[in-house]
């Protein structure tokens, strides 16, 4: 079964099921109504028509009817909402691979950034980005986790980290019930992506721990209460003494209260995103992986002696008796009585002790783990793509390479060959004809590349490299920088780049290169960069309109390639078939695409 094929089979078994879950809640809402009002008739029966035994025995039978459909319909109204965000996995999945980018959530906008040397030119973040193709997280760190993959912050050593996120994207990729199941368990709050960092702060936070006054008050102020209300009602005493008693604890509990609010509020806010995590480590904790990486990171959730999922379920415990402050009486009364919060936070510190240190390696494994298992959806929704081979040596090698934002049905795939370190392709060409796609497609693809991801190619073999570009540029009215000023220090950065030592090659893209000078400029410092960057050892492709740079060629004894691509023109009519070709443009189409536009142009 193919993608396509199983995501909409799953959203019609997944419609289904939340269509007949609703219709249930509605049913349970309706019982829960009628019990009600049947409850109200009773007790009015009762106060004024005075009826007899049978009518209370009918009263608390209906009571604890209406108890059973409330506690049966928060359950379907659970499984409801685990139902709806099945559904939304499969329809995600549908729309990544129809490019439905509008049916798709936009969250890694704020991941773009100027200052990174290539991801705003290879529209790796935001609407219709690369980002949004393999995106299928639904938490904060895995989605950070995603990102720096696919921003090359973390590339690791070549090829051994490489291979491995390779191994475990392929197995994540057969797998669909697992990213089907995890994706679910993070899904159930749809739209909200808690932030990790508040409860790692806590988690990881050194302190004293409870004053040893406080751990005594905790157990005196309770069996207080309850001997000297106990002794007054037996010796008869003064009347009034056992509310002093009451009071007096109240007051005692509630001060002890107040030094350990800060604390308690924290812990209990927290919470509400380790419960959603929880279920998303059980399904990692169940599922076999043959993937060393997965297997490593799978084992990461038990290295504390107990499993995470067991640890984060005992907090969700201790949160669920300390939310119970929230009732004002109890809030007020009973739990100052009780030292409750003291005895909440005694809790919460021996858990922290025992498990606050690991609560980072369990995020981390999540993020891992759920950003691989998008790379594997990516891998699964794209059989045609495939995983290139990892060669020790610096290179970009592919054939049929396109650009995986384009649909299948218009993308047209080219054969790439940059061999070795310090060399270099001169793309030509009328406009519109594919050059900067060209530029961003070898881009996009050495990026899936290194985070473990299929290419889309036929065939391809890469090595080690760094990207930095120079395609989109801005200039700045309000700090005086013009459009040339600014593609000059974007070159400059990528210069830069390329003479740092000890690190992987630049693979620099190059578009439309100094085209805001005079021609005979151009052609001399386009050169000048060219030549400086192979010189440090990098690779890569610059696409121009100016012929003069194509001389590169000739002189650097084929270390340069010229490759173009051309319009096809019958008549007045132009079209393009994209396909790249040996050699040097023979023509240009400026004067032909302004008449075309209505701009009278002498031929």
């Amino acid at each position: 079964m193919d993608a396509k094929e199983t995501y909409e089979r799953g959203r019609r078994a997944r419609s289904a099921e939340v269509a007949a879950l609703e219709a249930r809640a509605r049913t349970i809402g309706t019982g829960r109504l009628l019990l009600a009002a049947g409850a109200l008739a009773l007790l009015g029966g009762i106060v004024w028509a005075r009826l007899g035994a049978g009518a209370w025995a009918a009263l608390a039978g209906t009571v604890a009817a209406f108890v059973a459909l409330v506690l049966v319909h928060a359950r379907v109204l659970e499984a409801k909402e685990r139902a709806a965000a099945a559904l939304r996995f499969h329809e995600r999945g549908l729309a990544r691979m129809a490019h439905a980018w509008a049916d798709l959530p936009v969250t890694s906008e704020r991941f773009v950034s100027a200052d990174h040397p290539f991801t705003r030119d290879l529209d790796v973040f935001g609407r219709g980005s690369v980002m949004q193709l393999v995106d299928a997280t639904e938490t904060r760190p895995g989605e950070e986790r995603l990102a720096k993959l696919l921003s090359q912050e973390e590339p690791g050593s070549w090829p051994t980290v490489v291979a491995e996120r390779q191994a475990a994207v392929r197995d994540l990729a057969g797998r669909p019930a697992f990213r089907e199941n995890l994706a679910t368990a993070g899904g159930v709050l749809a739209g909200e992506r808690a932030d990790p960092a508040p409860l790692l702060a806590w988690a990881e936070e050194k302190d004293e721990g409870l004053a040893p006054g406080l751990r005594v008050l905790a157990w005196l102020v309770p069996g207080a209460v309850v001997s000297g209300v106990a002794a007054t009602l037996a010796l008869h005493l003064q009347a009034g003494i056992e509310t002093l008693i009451v009071i007096g604890a109240v007051a005692v509990g509630l001060a002890a209260s107040r030094r350990l609010t800060r604390m308690l509020e924290a812990a209990s806010t927290r919470e509400q995103a380790v419960s959603r995590w929880r279920a998303m480590i059980e399904a990692i904790e169940r599922e076999s992986f043959d993937a060393p990486l997965l297997v490593r990171e799978r084992q990461r959730l038990s290295a504390a002696g107990r499993r995470a999922s067991v640890e984060i379920a005992a907090l969700e415990r201790i949160v669920g008796f300390l939310d119970a402050r929230r009732n004002e009486v109890f809030g007020l009364l009973i739990g100052p009585i009780l030292m409750w919060d003291v005895h909440c936070a005694a809790a919460l510190l021996r858990w922290r002790a025992r498990a606050g240190a690991h609560v980072r390696d369990w995020l981390e494994a999540l993020a891992e783990v759920e950003a691989l298992a998008s790379l594997g959806g990516f891998a699964h929704e794209h059989p045609s793509f495939v995983f290139p081979e990892l060669a020790p040596e610096t290179m970009v090698e592919a054939r049929g390479l396109g650009h995986p934002l384009i649909a299948d049905d218009k993308r047209v795939g080219n054969d790439v060959r940059l061999p070795s370190a310090g060399r270099a392709l001169v793309v030509t060409g009328s406009n519109m004809s594919g050059k900067s796609t060209l530029l961003r497609a070898i881009g996009v693809n050495v990026v899936l590349a290194n985070a473990g991801a299929p290419v889309c190619a036929t065939s391809a073999r890469m090595g080690p490299t760094r990207i930095a570009t120079s395609m989109r540029i801005d200039d700045s009215l309000e700090q005086g920088v013009s459009h040339f000023y600014a593609e000059l220090r974007r070159l400059k950065r990528v210069i830069d780049l390329a003479q740092e030592t000890g690190r992987a090659p630049v693979l620099f893209l190059l578009d439309e290169i100094l085209h805001g000078t005079n021609s005979r400029e151009r052609v001399l410092g386009a050169c000048a960069v060219v030549k400086e960057l192979l010189a440090r050892g990098a690779l890569g492709a610059v696409s121009t309109h100016d012929l003069g740079i194509t001389a590169l060629e000739k002189e650097l004894g084929g270390l340069v390639e010229n490759v173009h691509f051309e319009e096809q023109v019958r008549g007045e009519e132009m079209s393009f078939d994209y396909v790249l070709r040996p050699g040097i443009v023979q023509s240009s189409n400026a004067l032909r695409l302004m008449r075309a536009v209505g701009i009278d142009v002498a031929p």
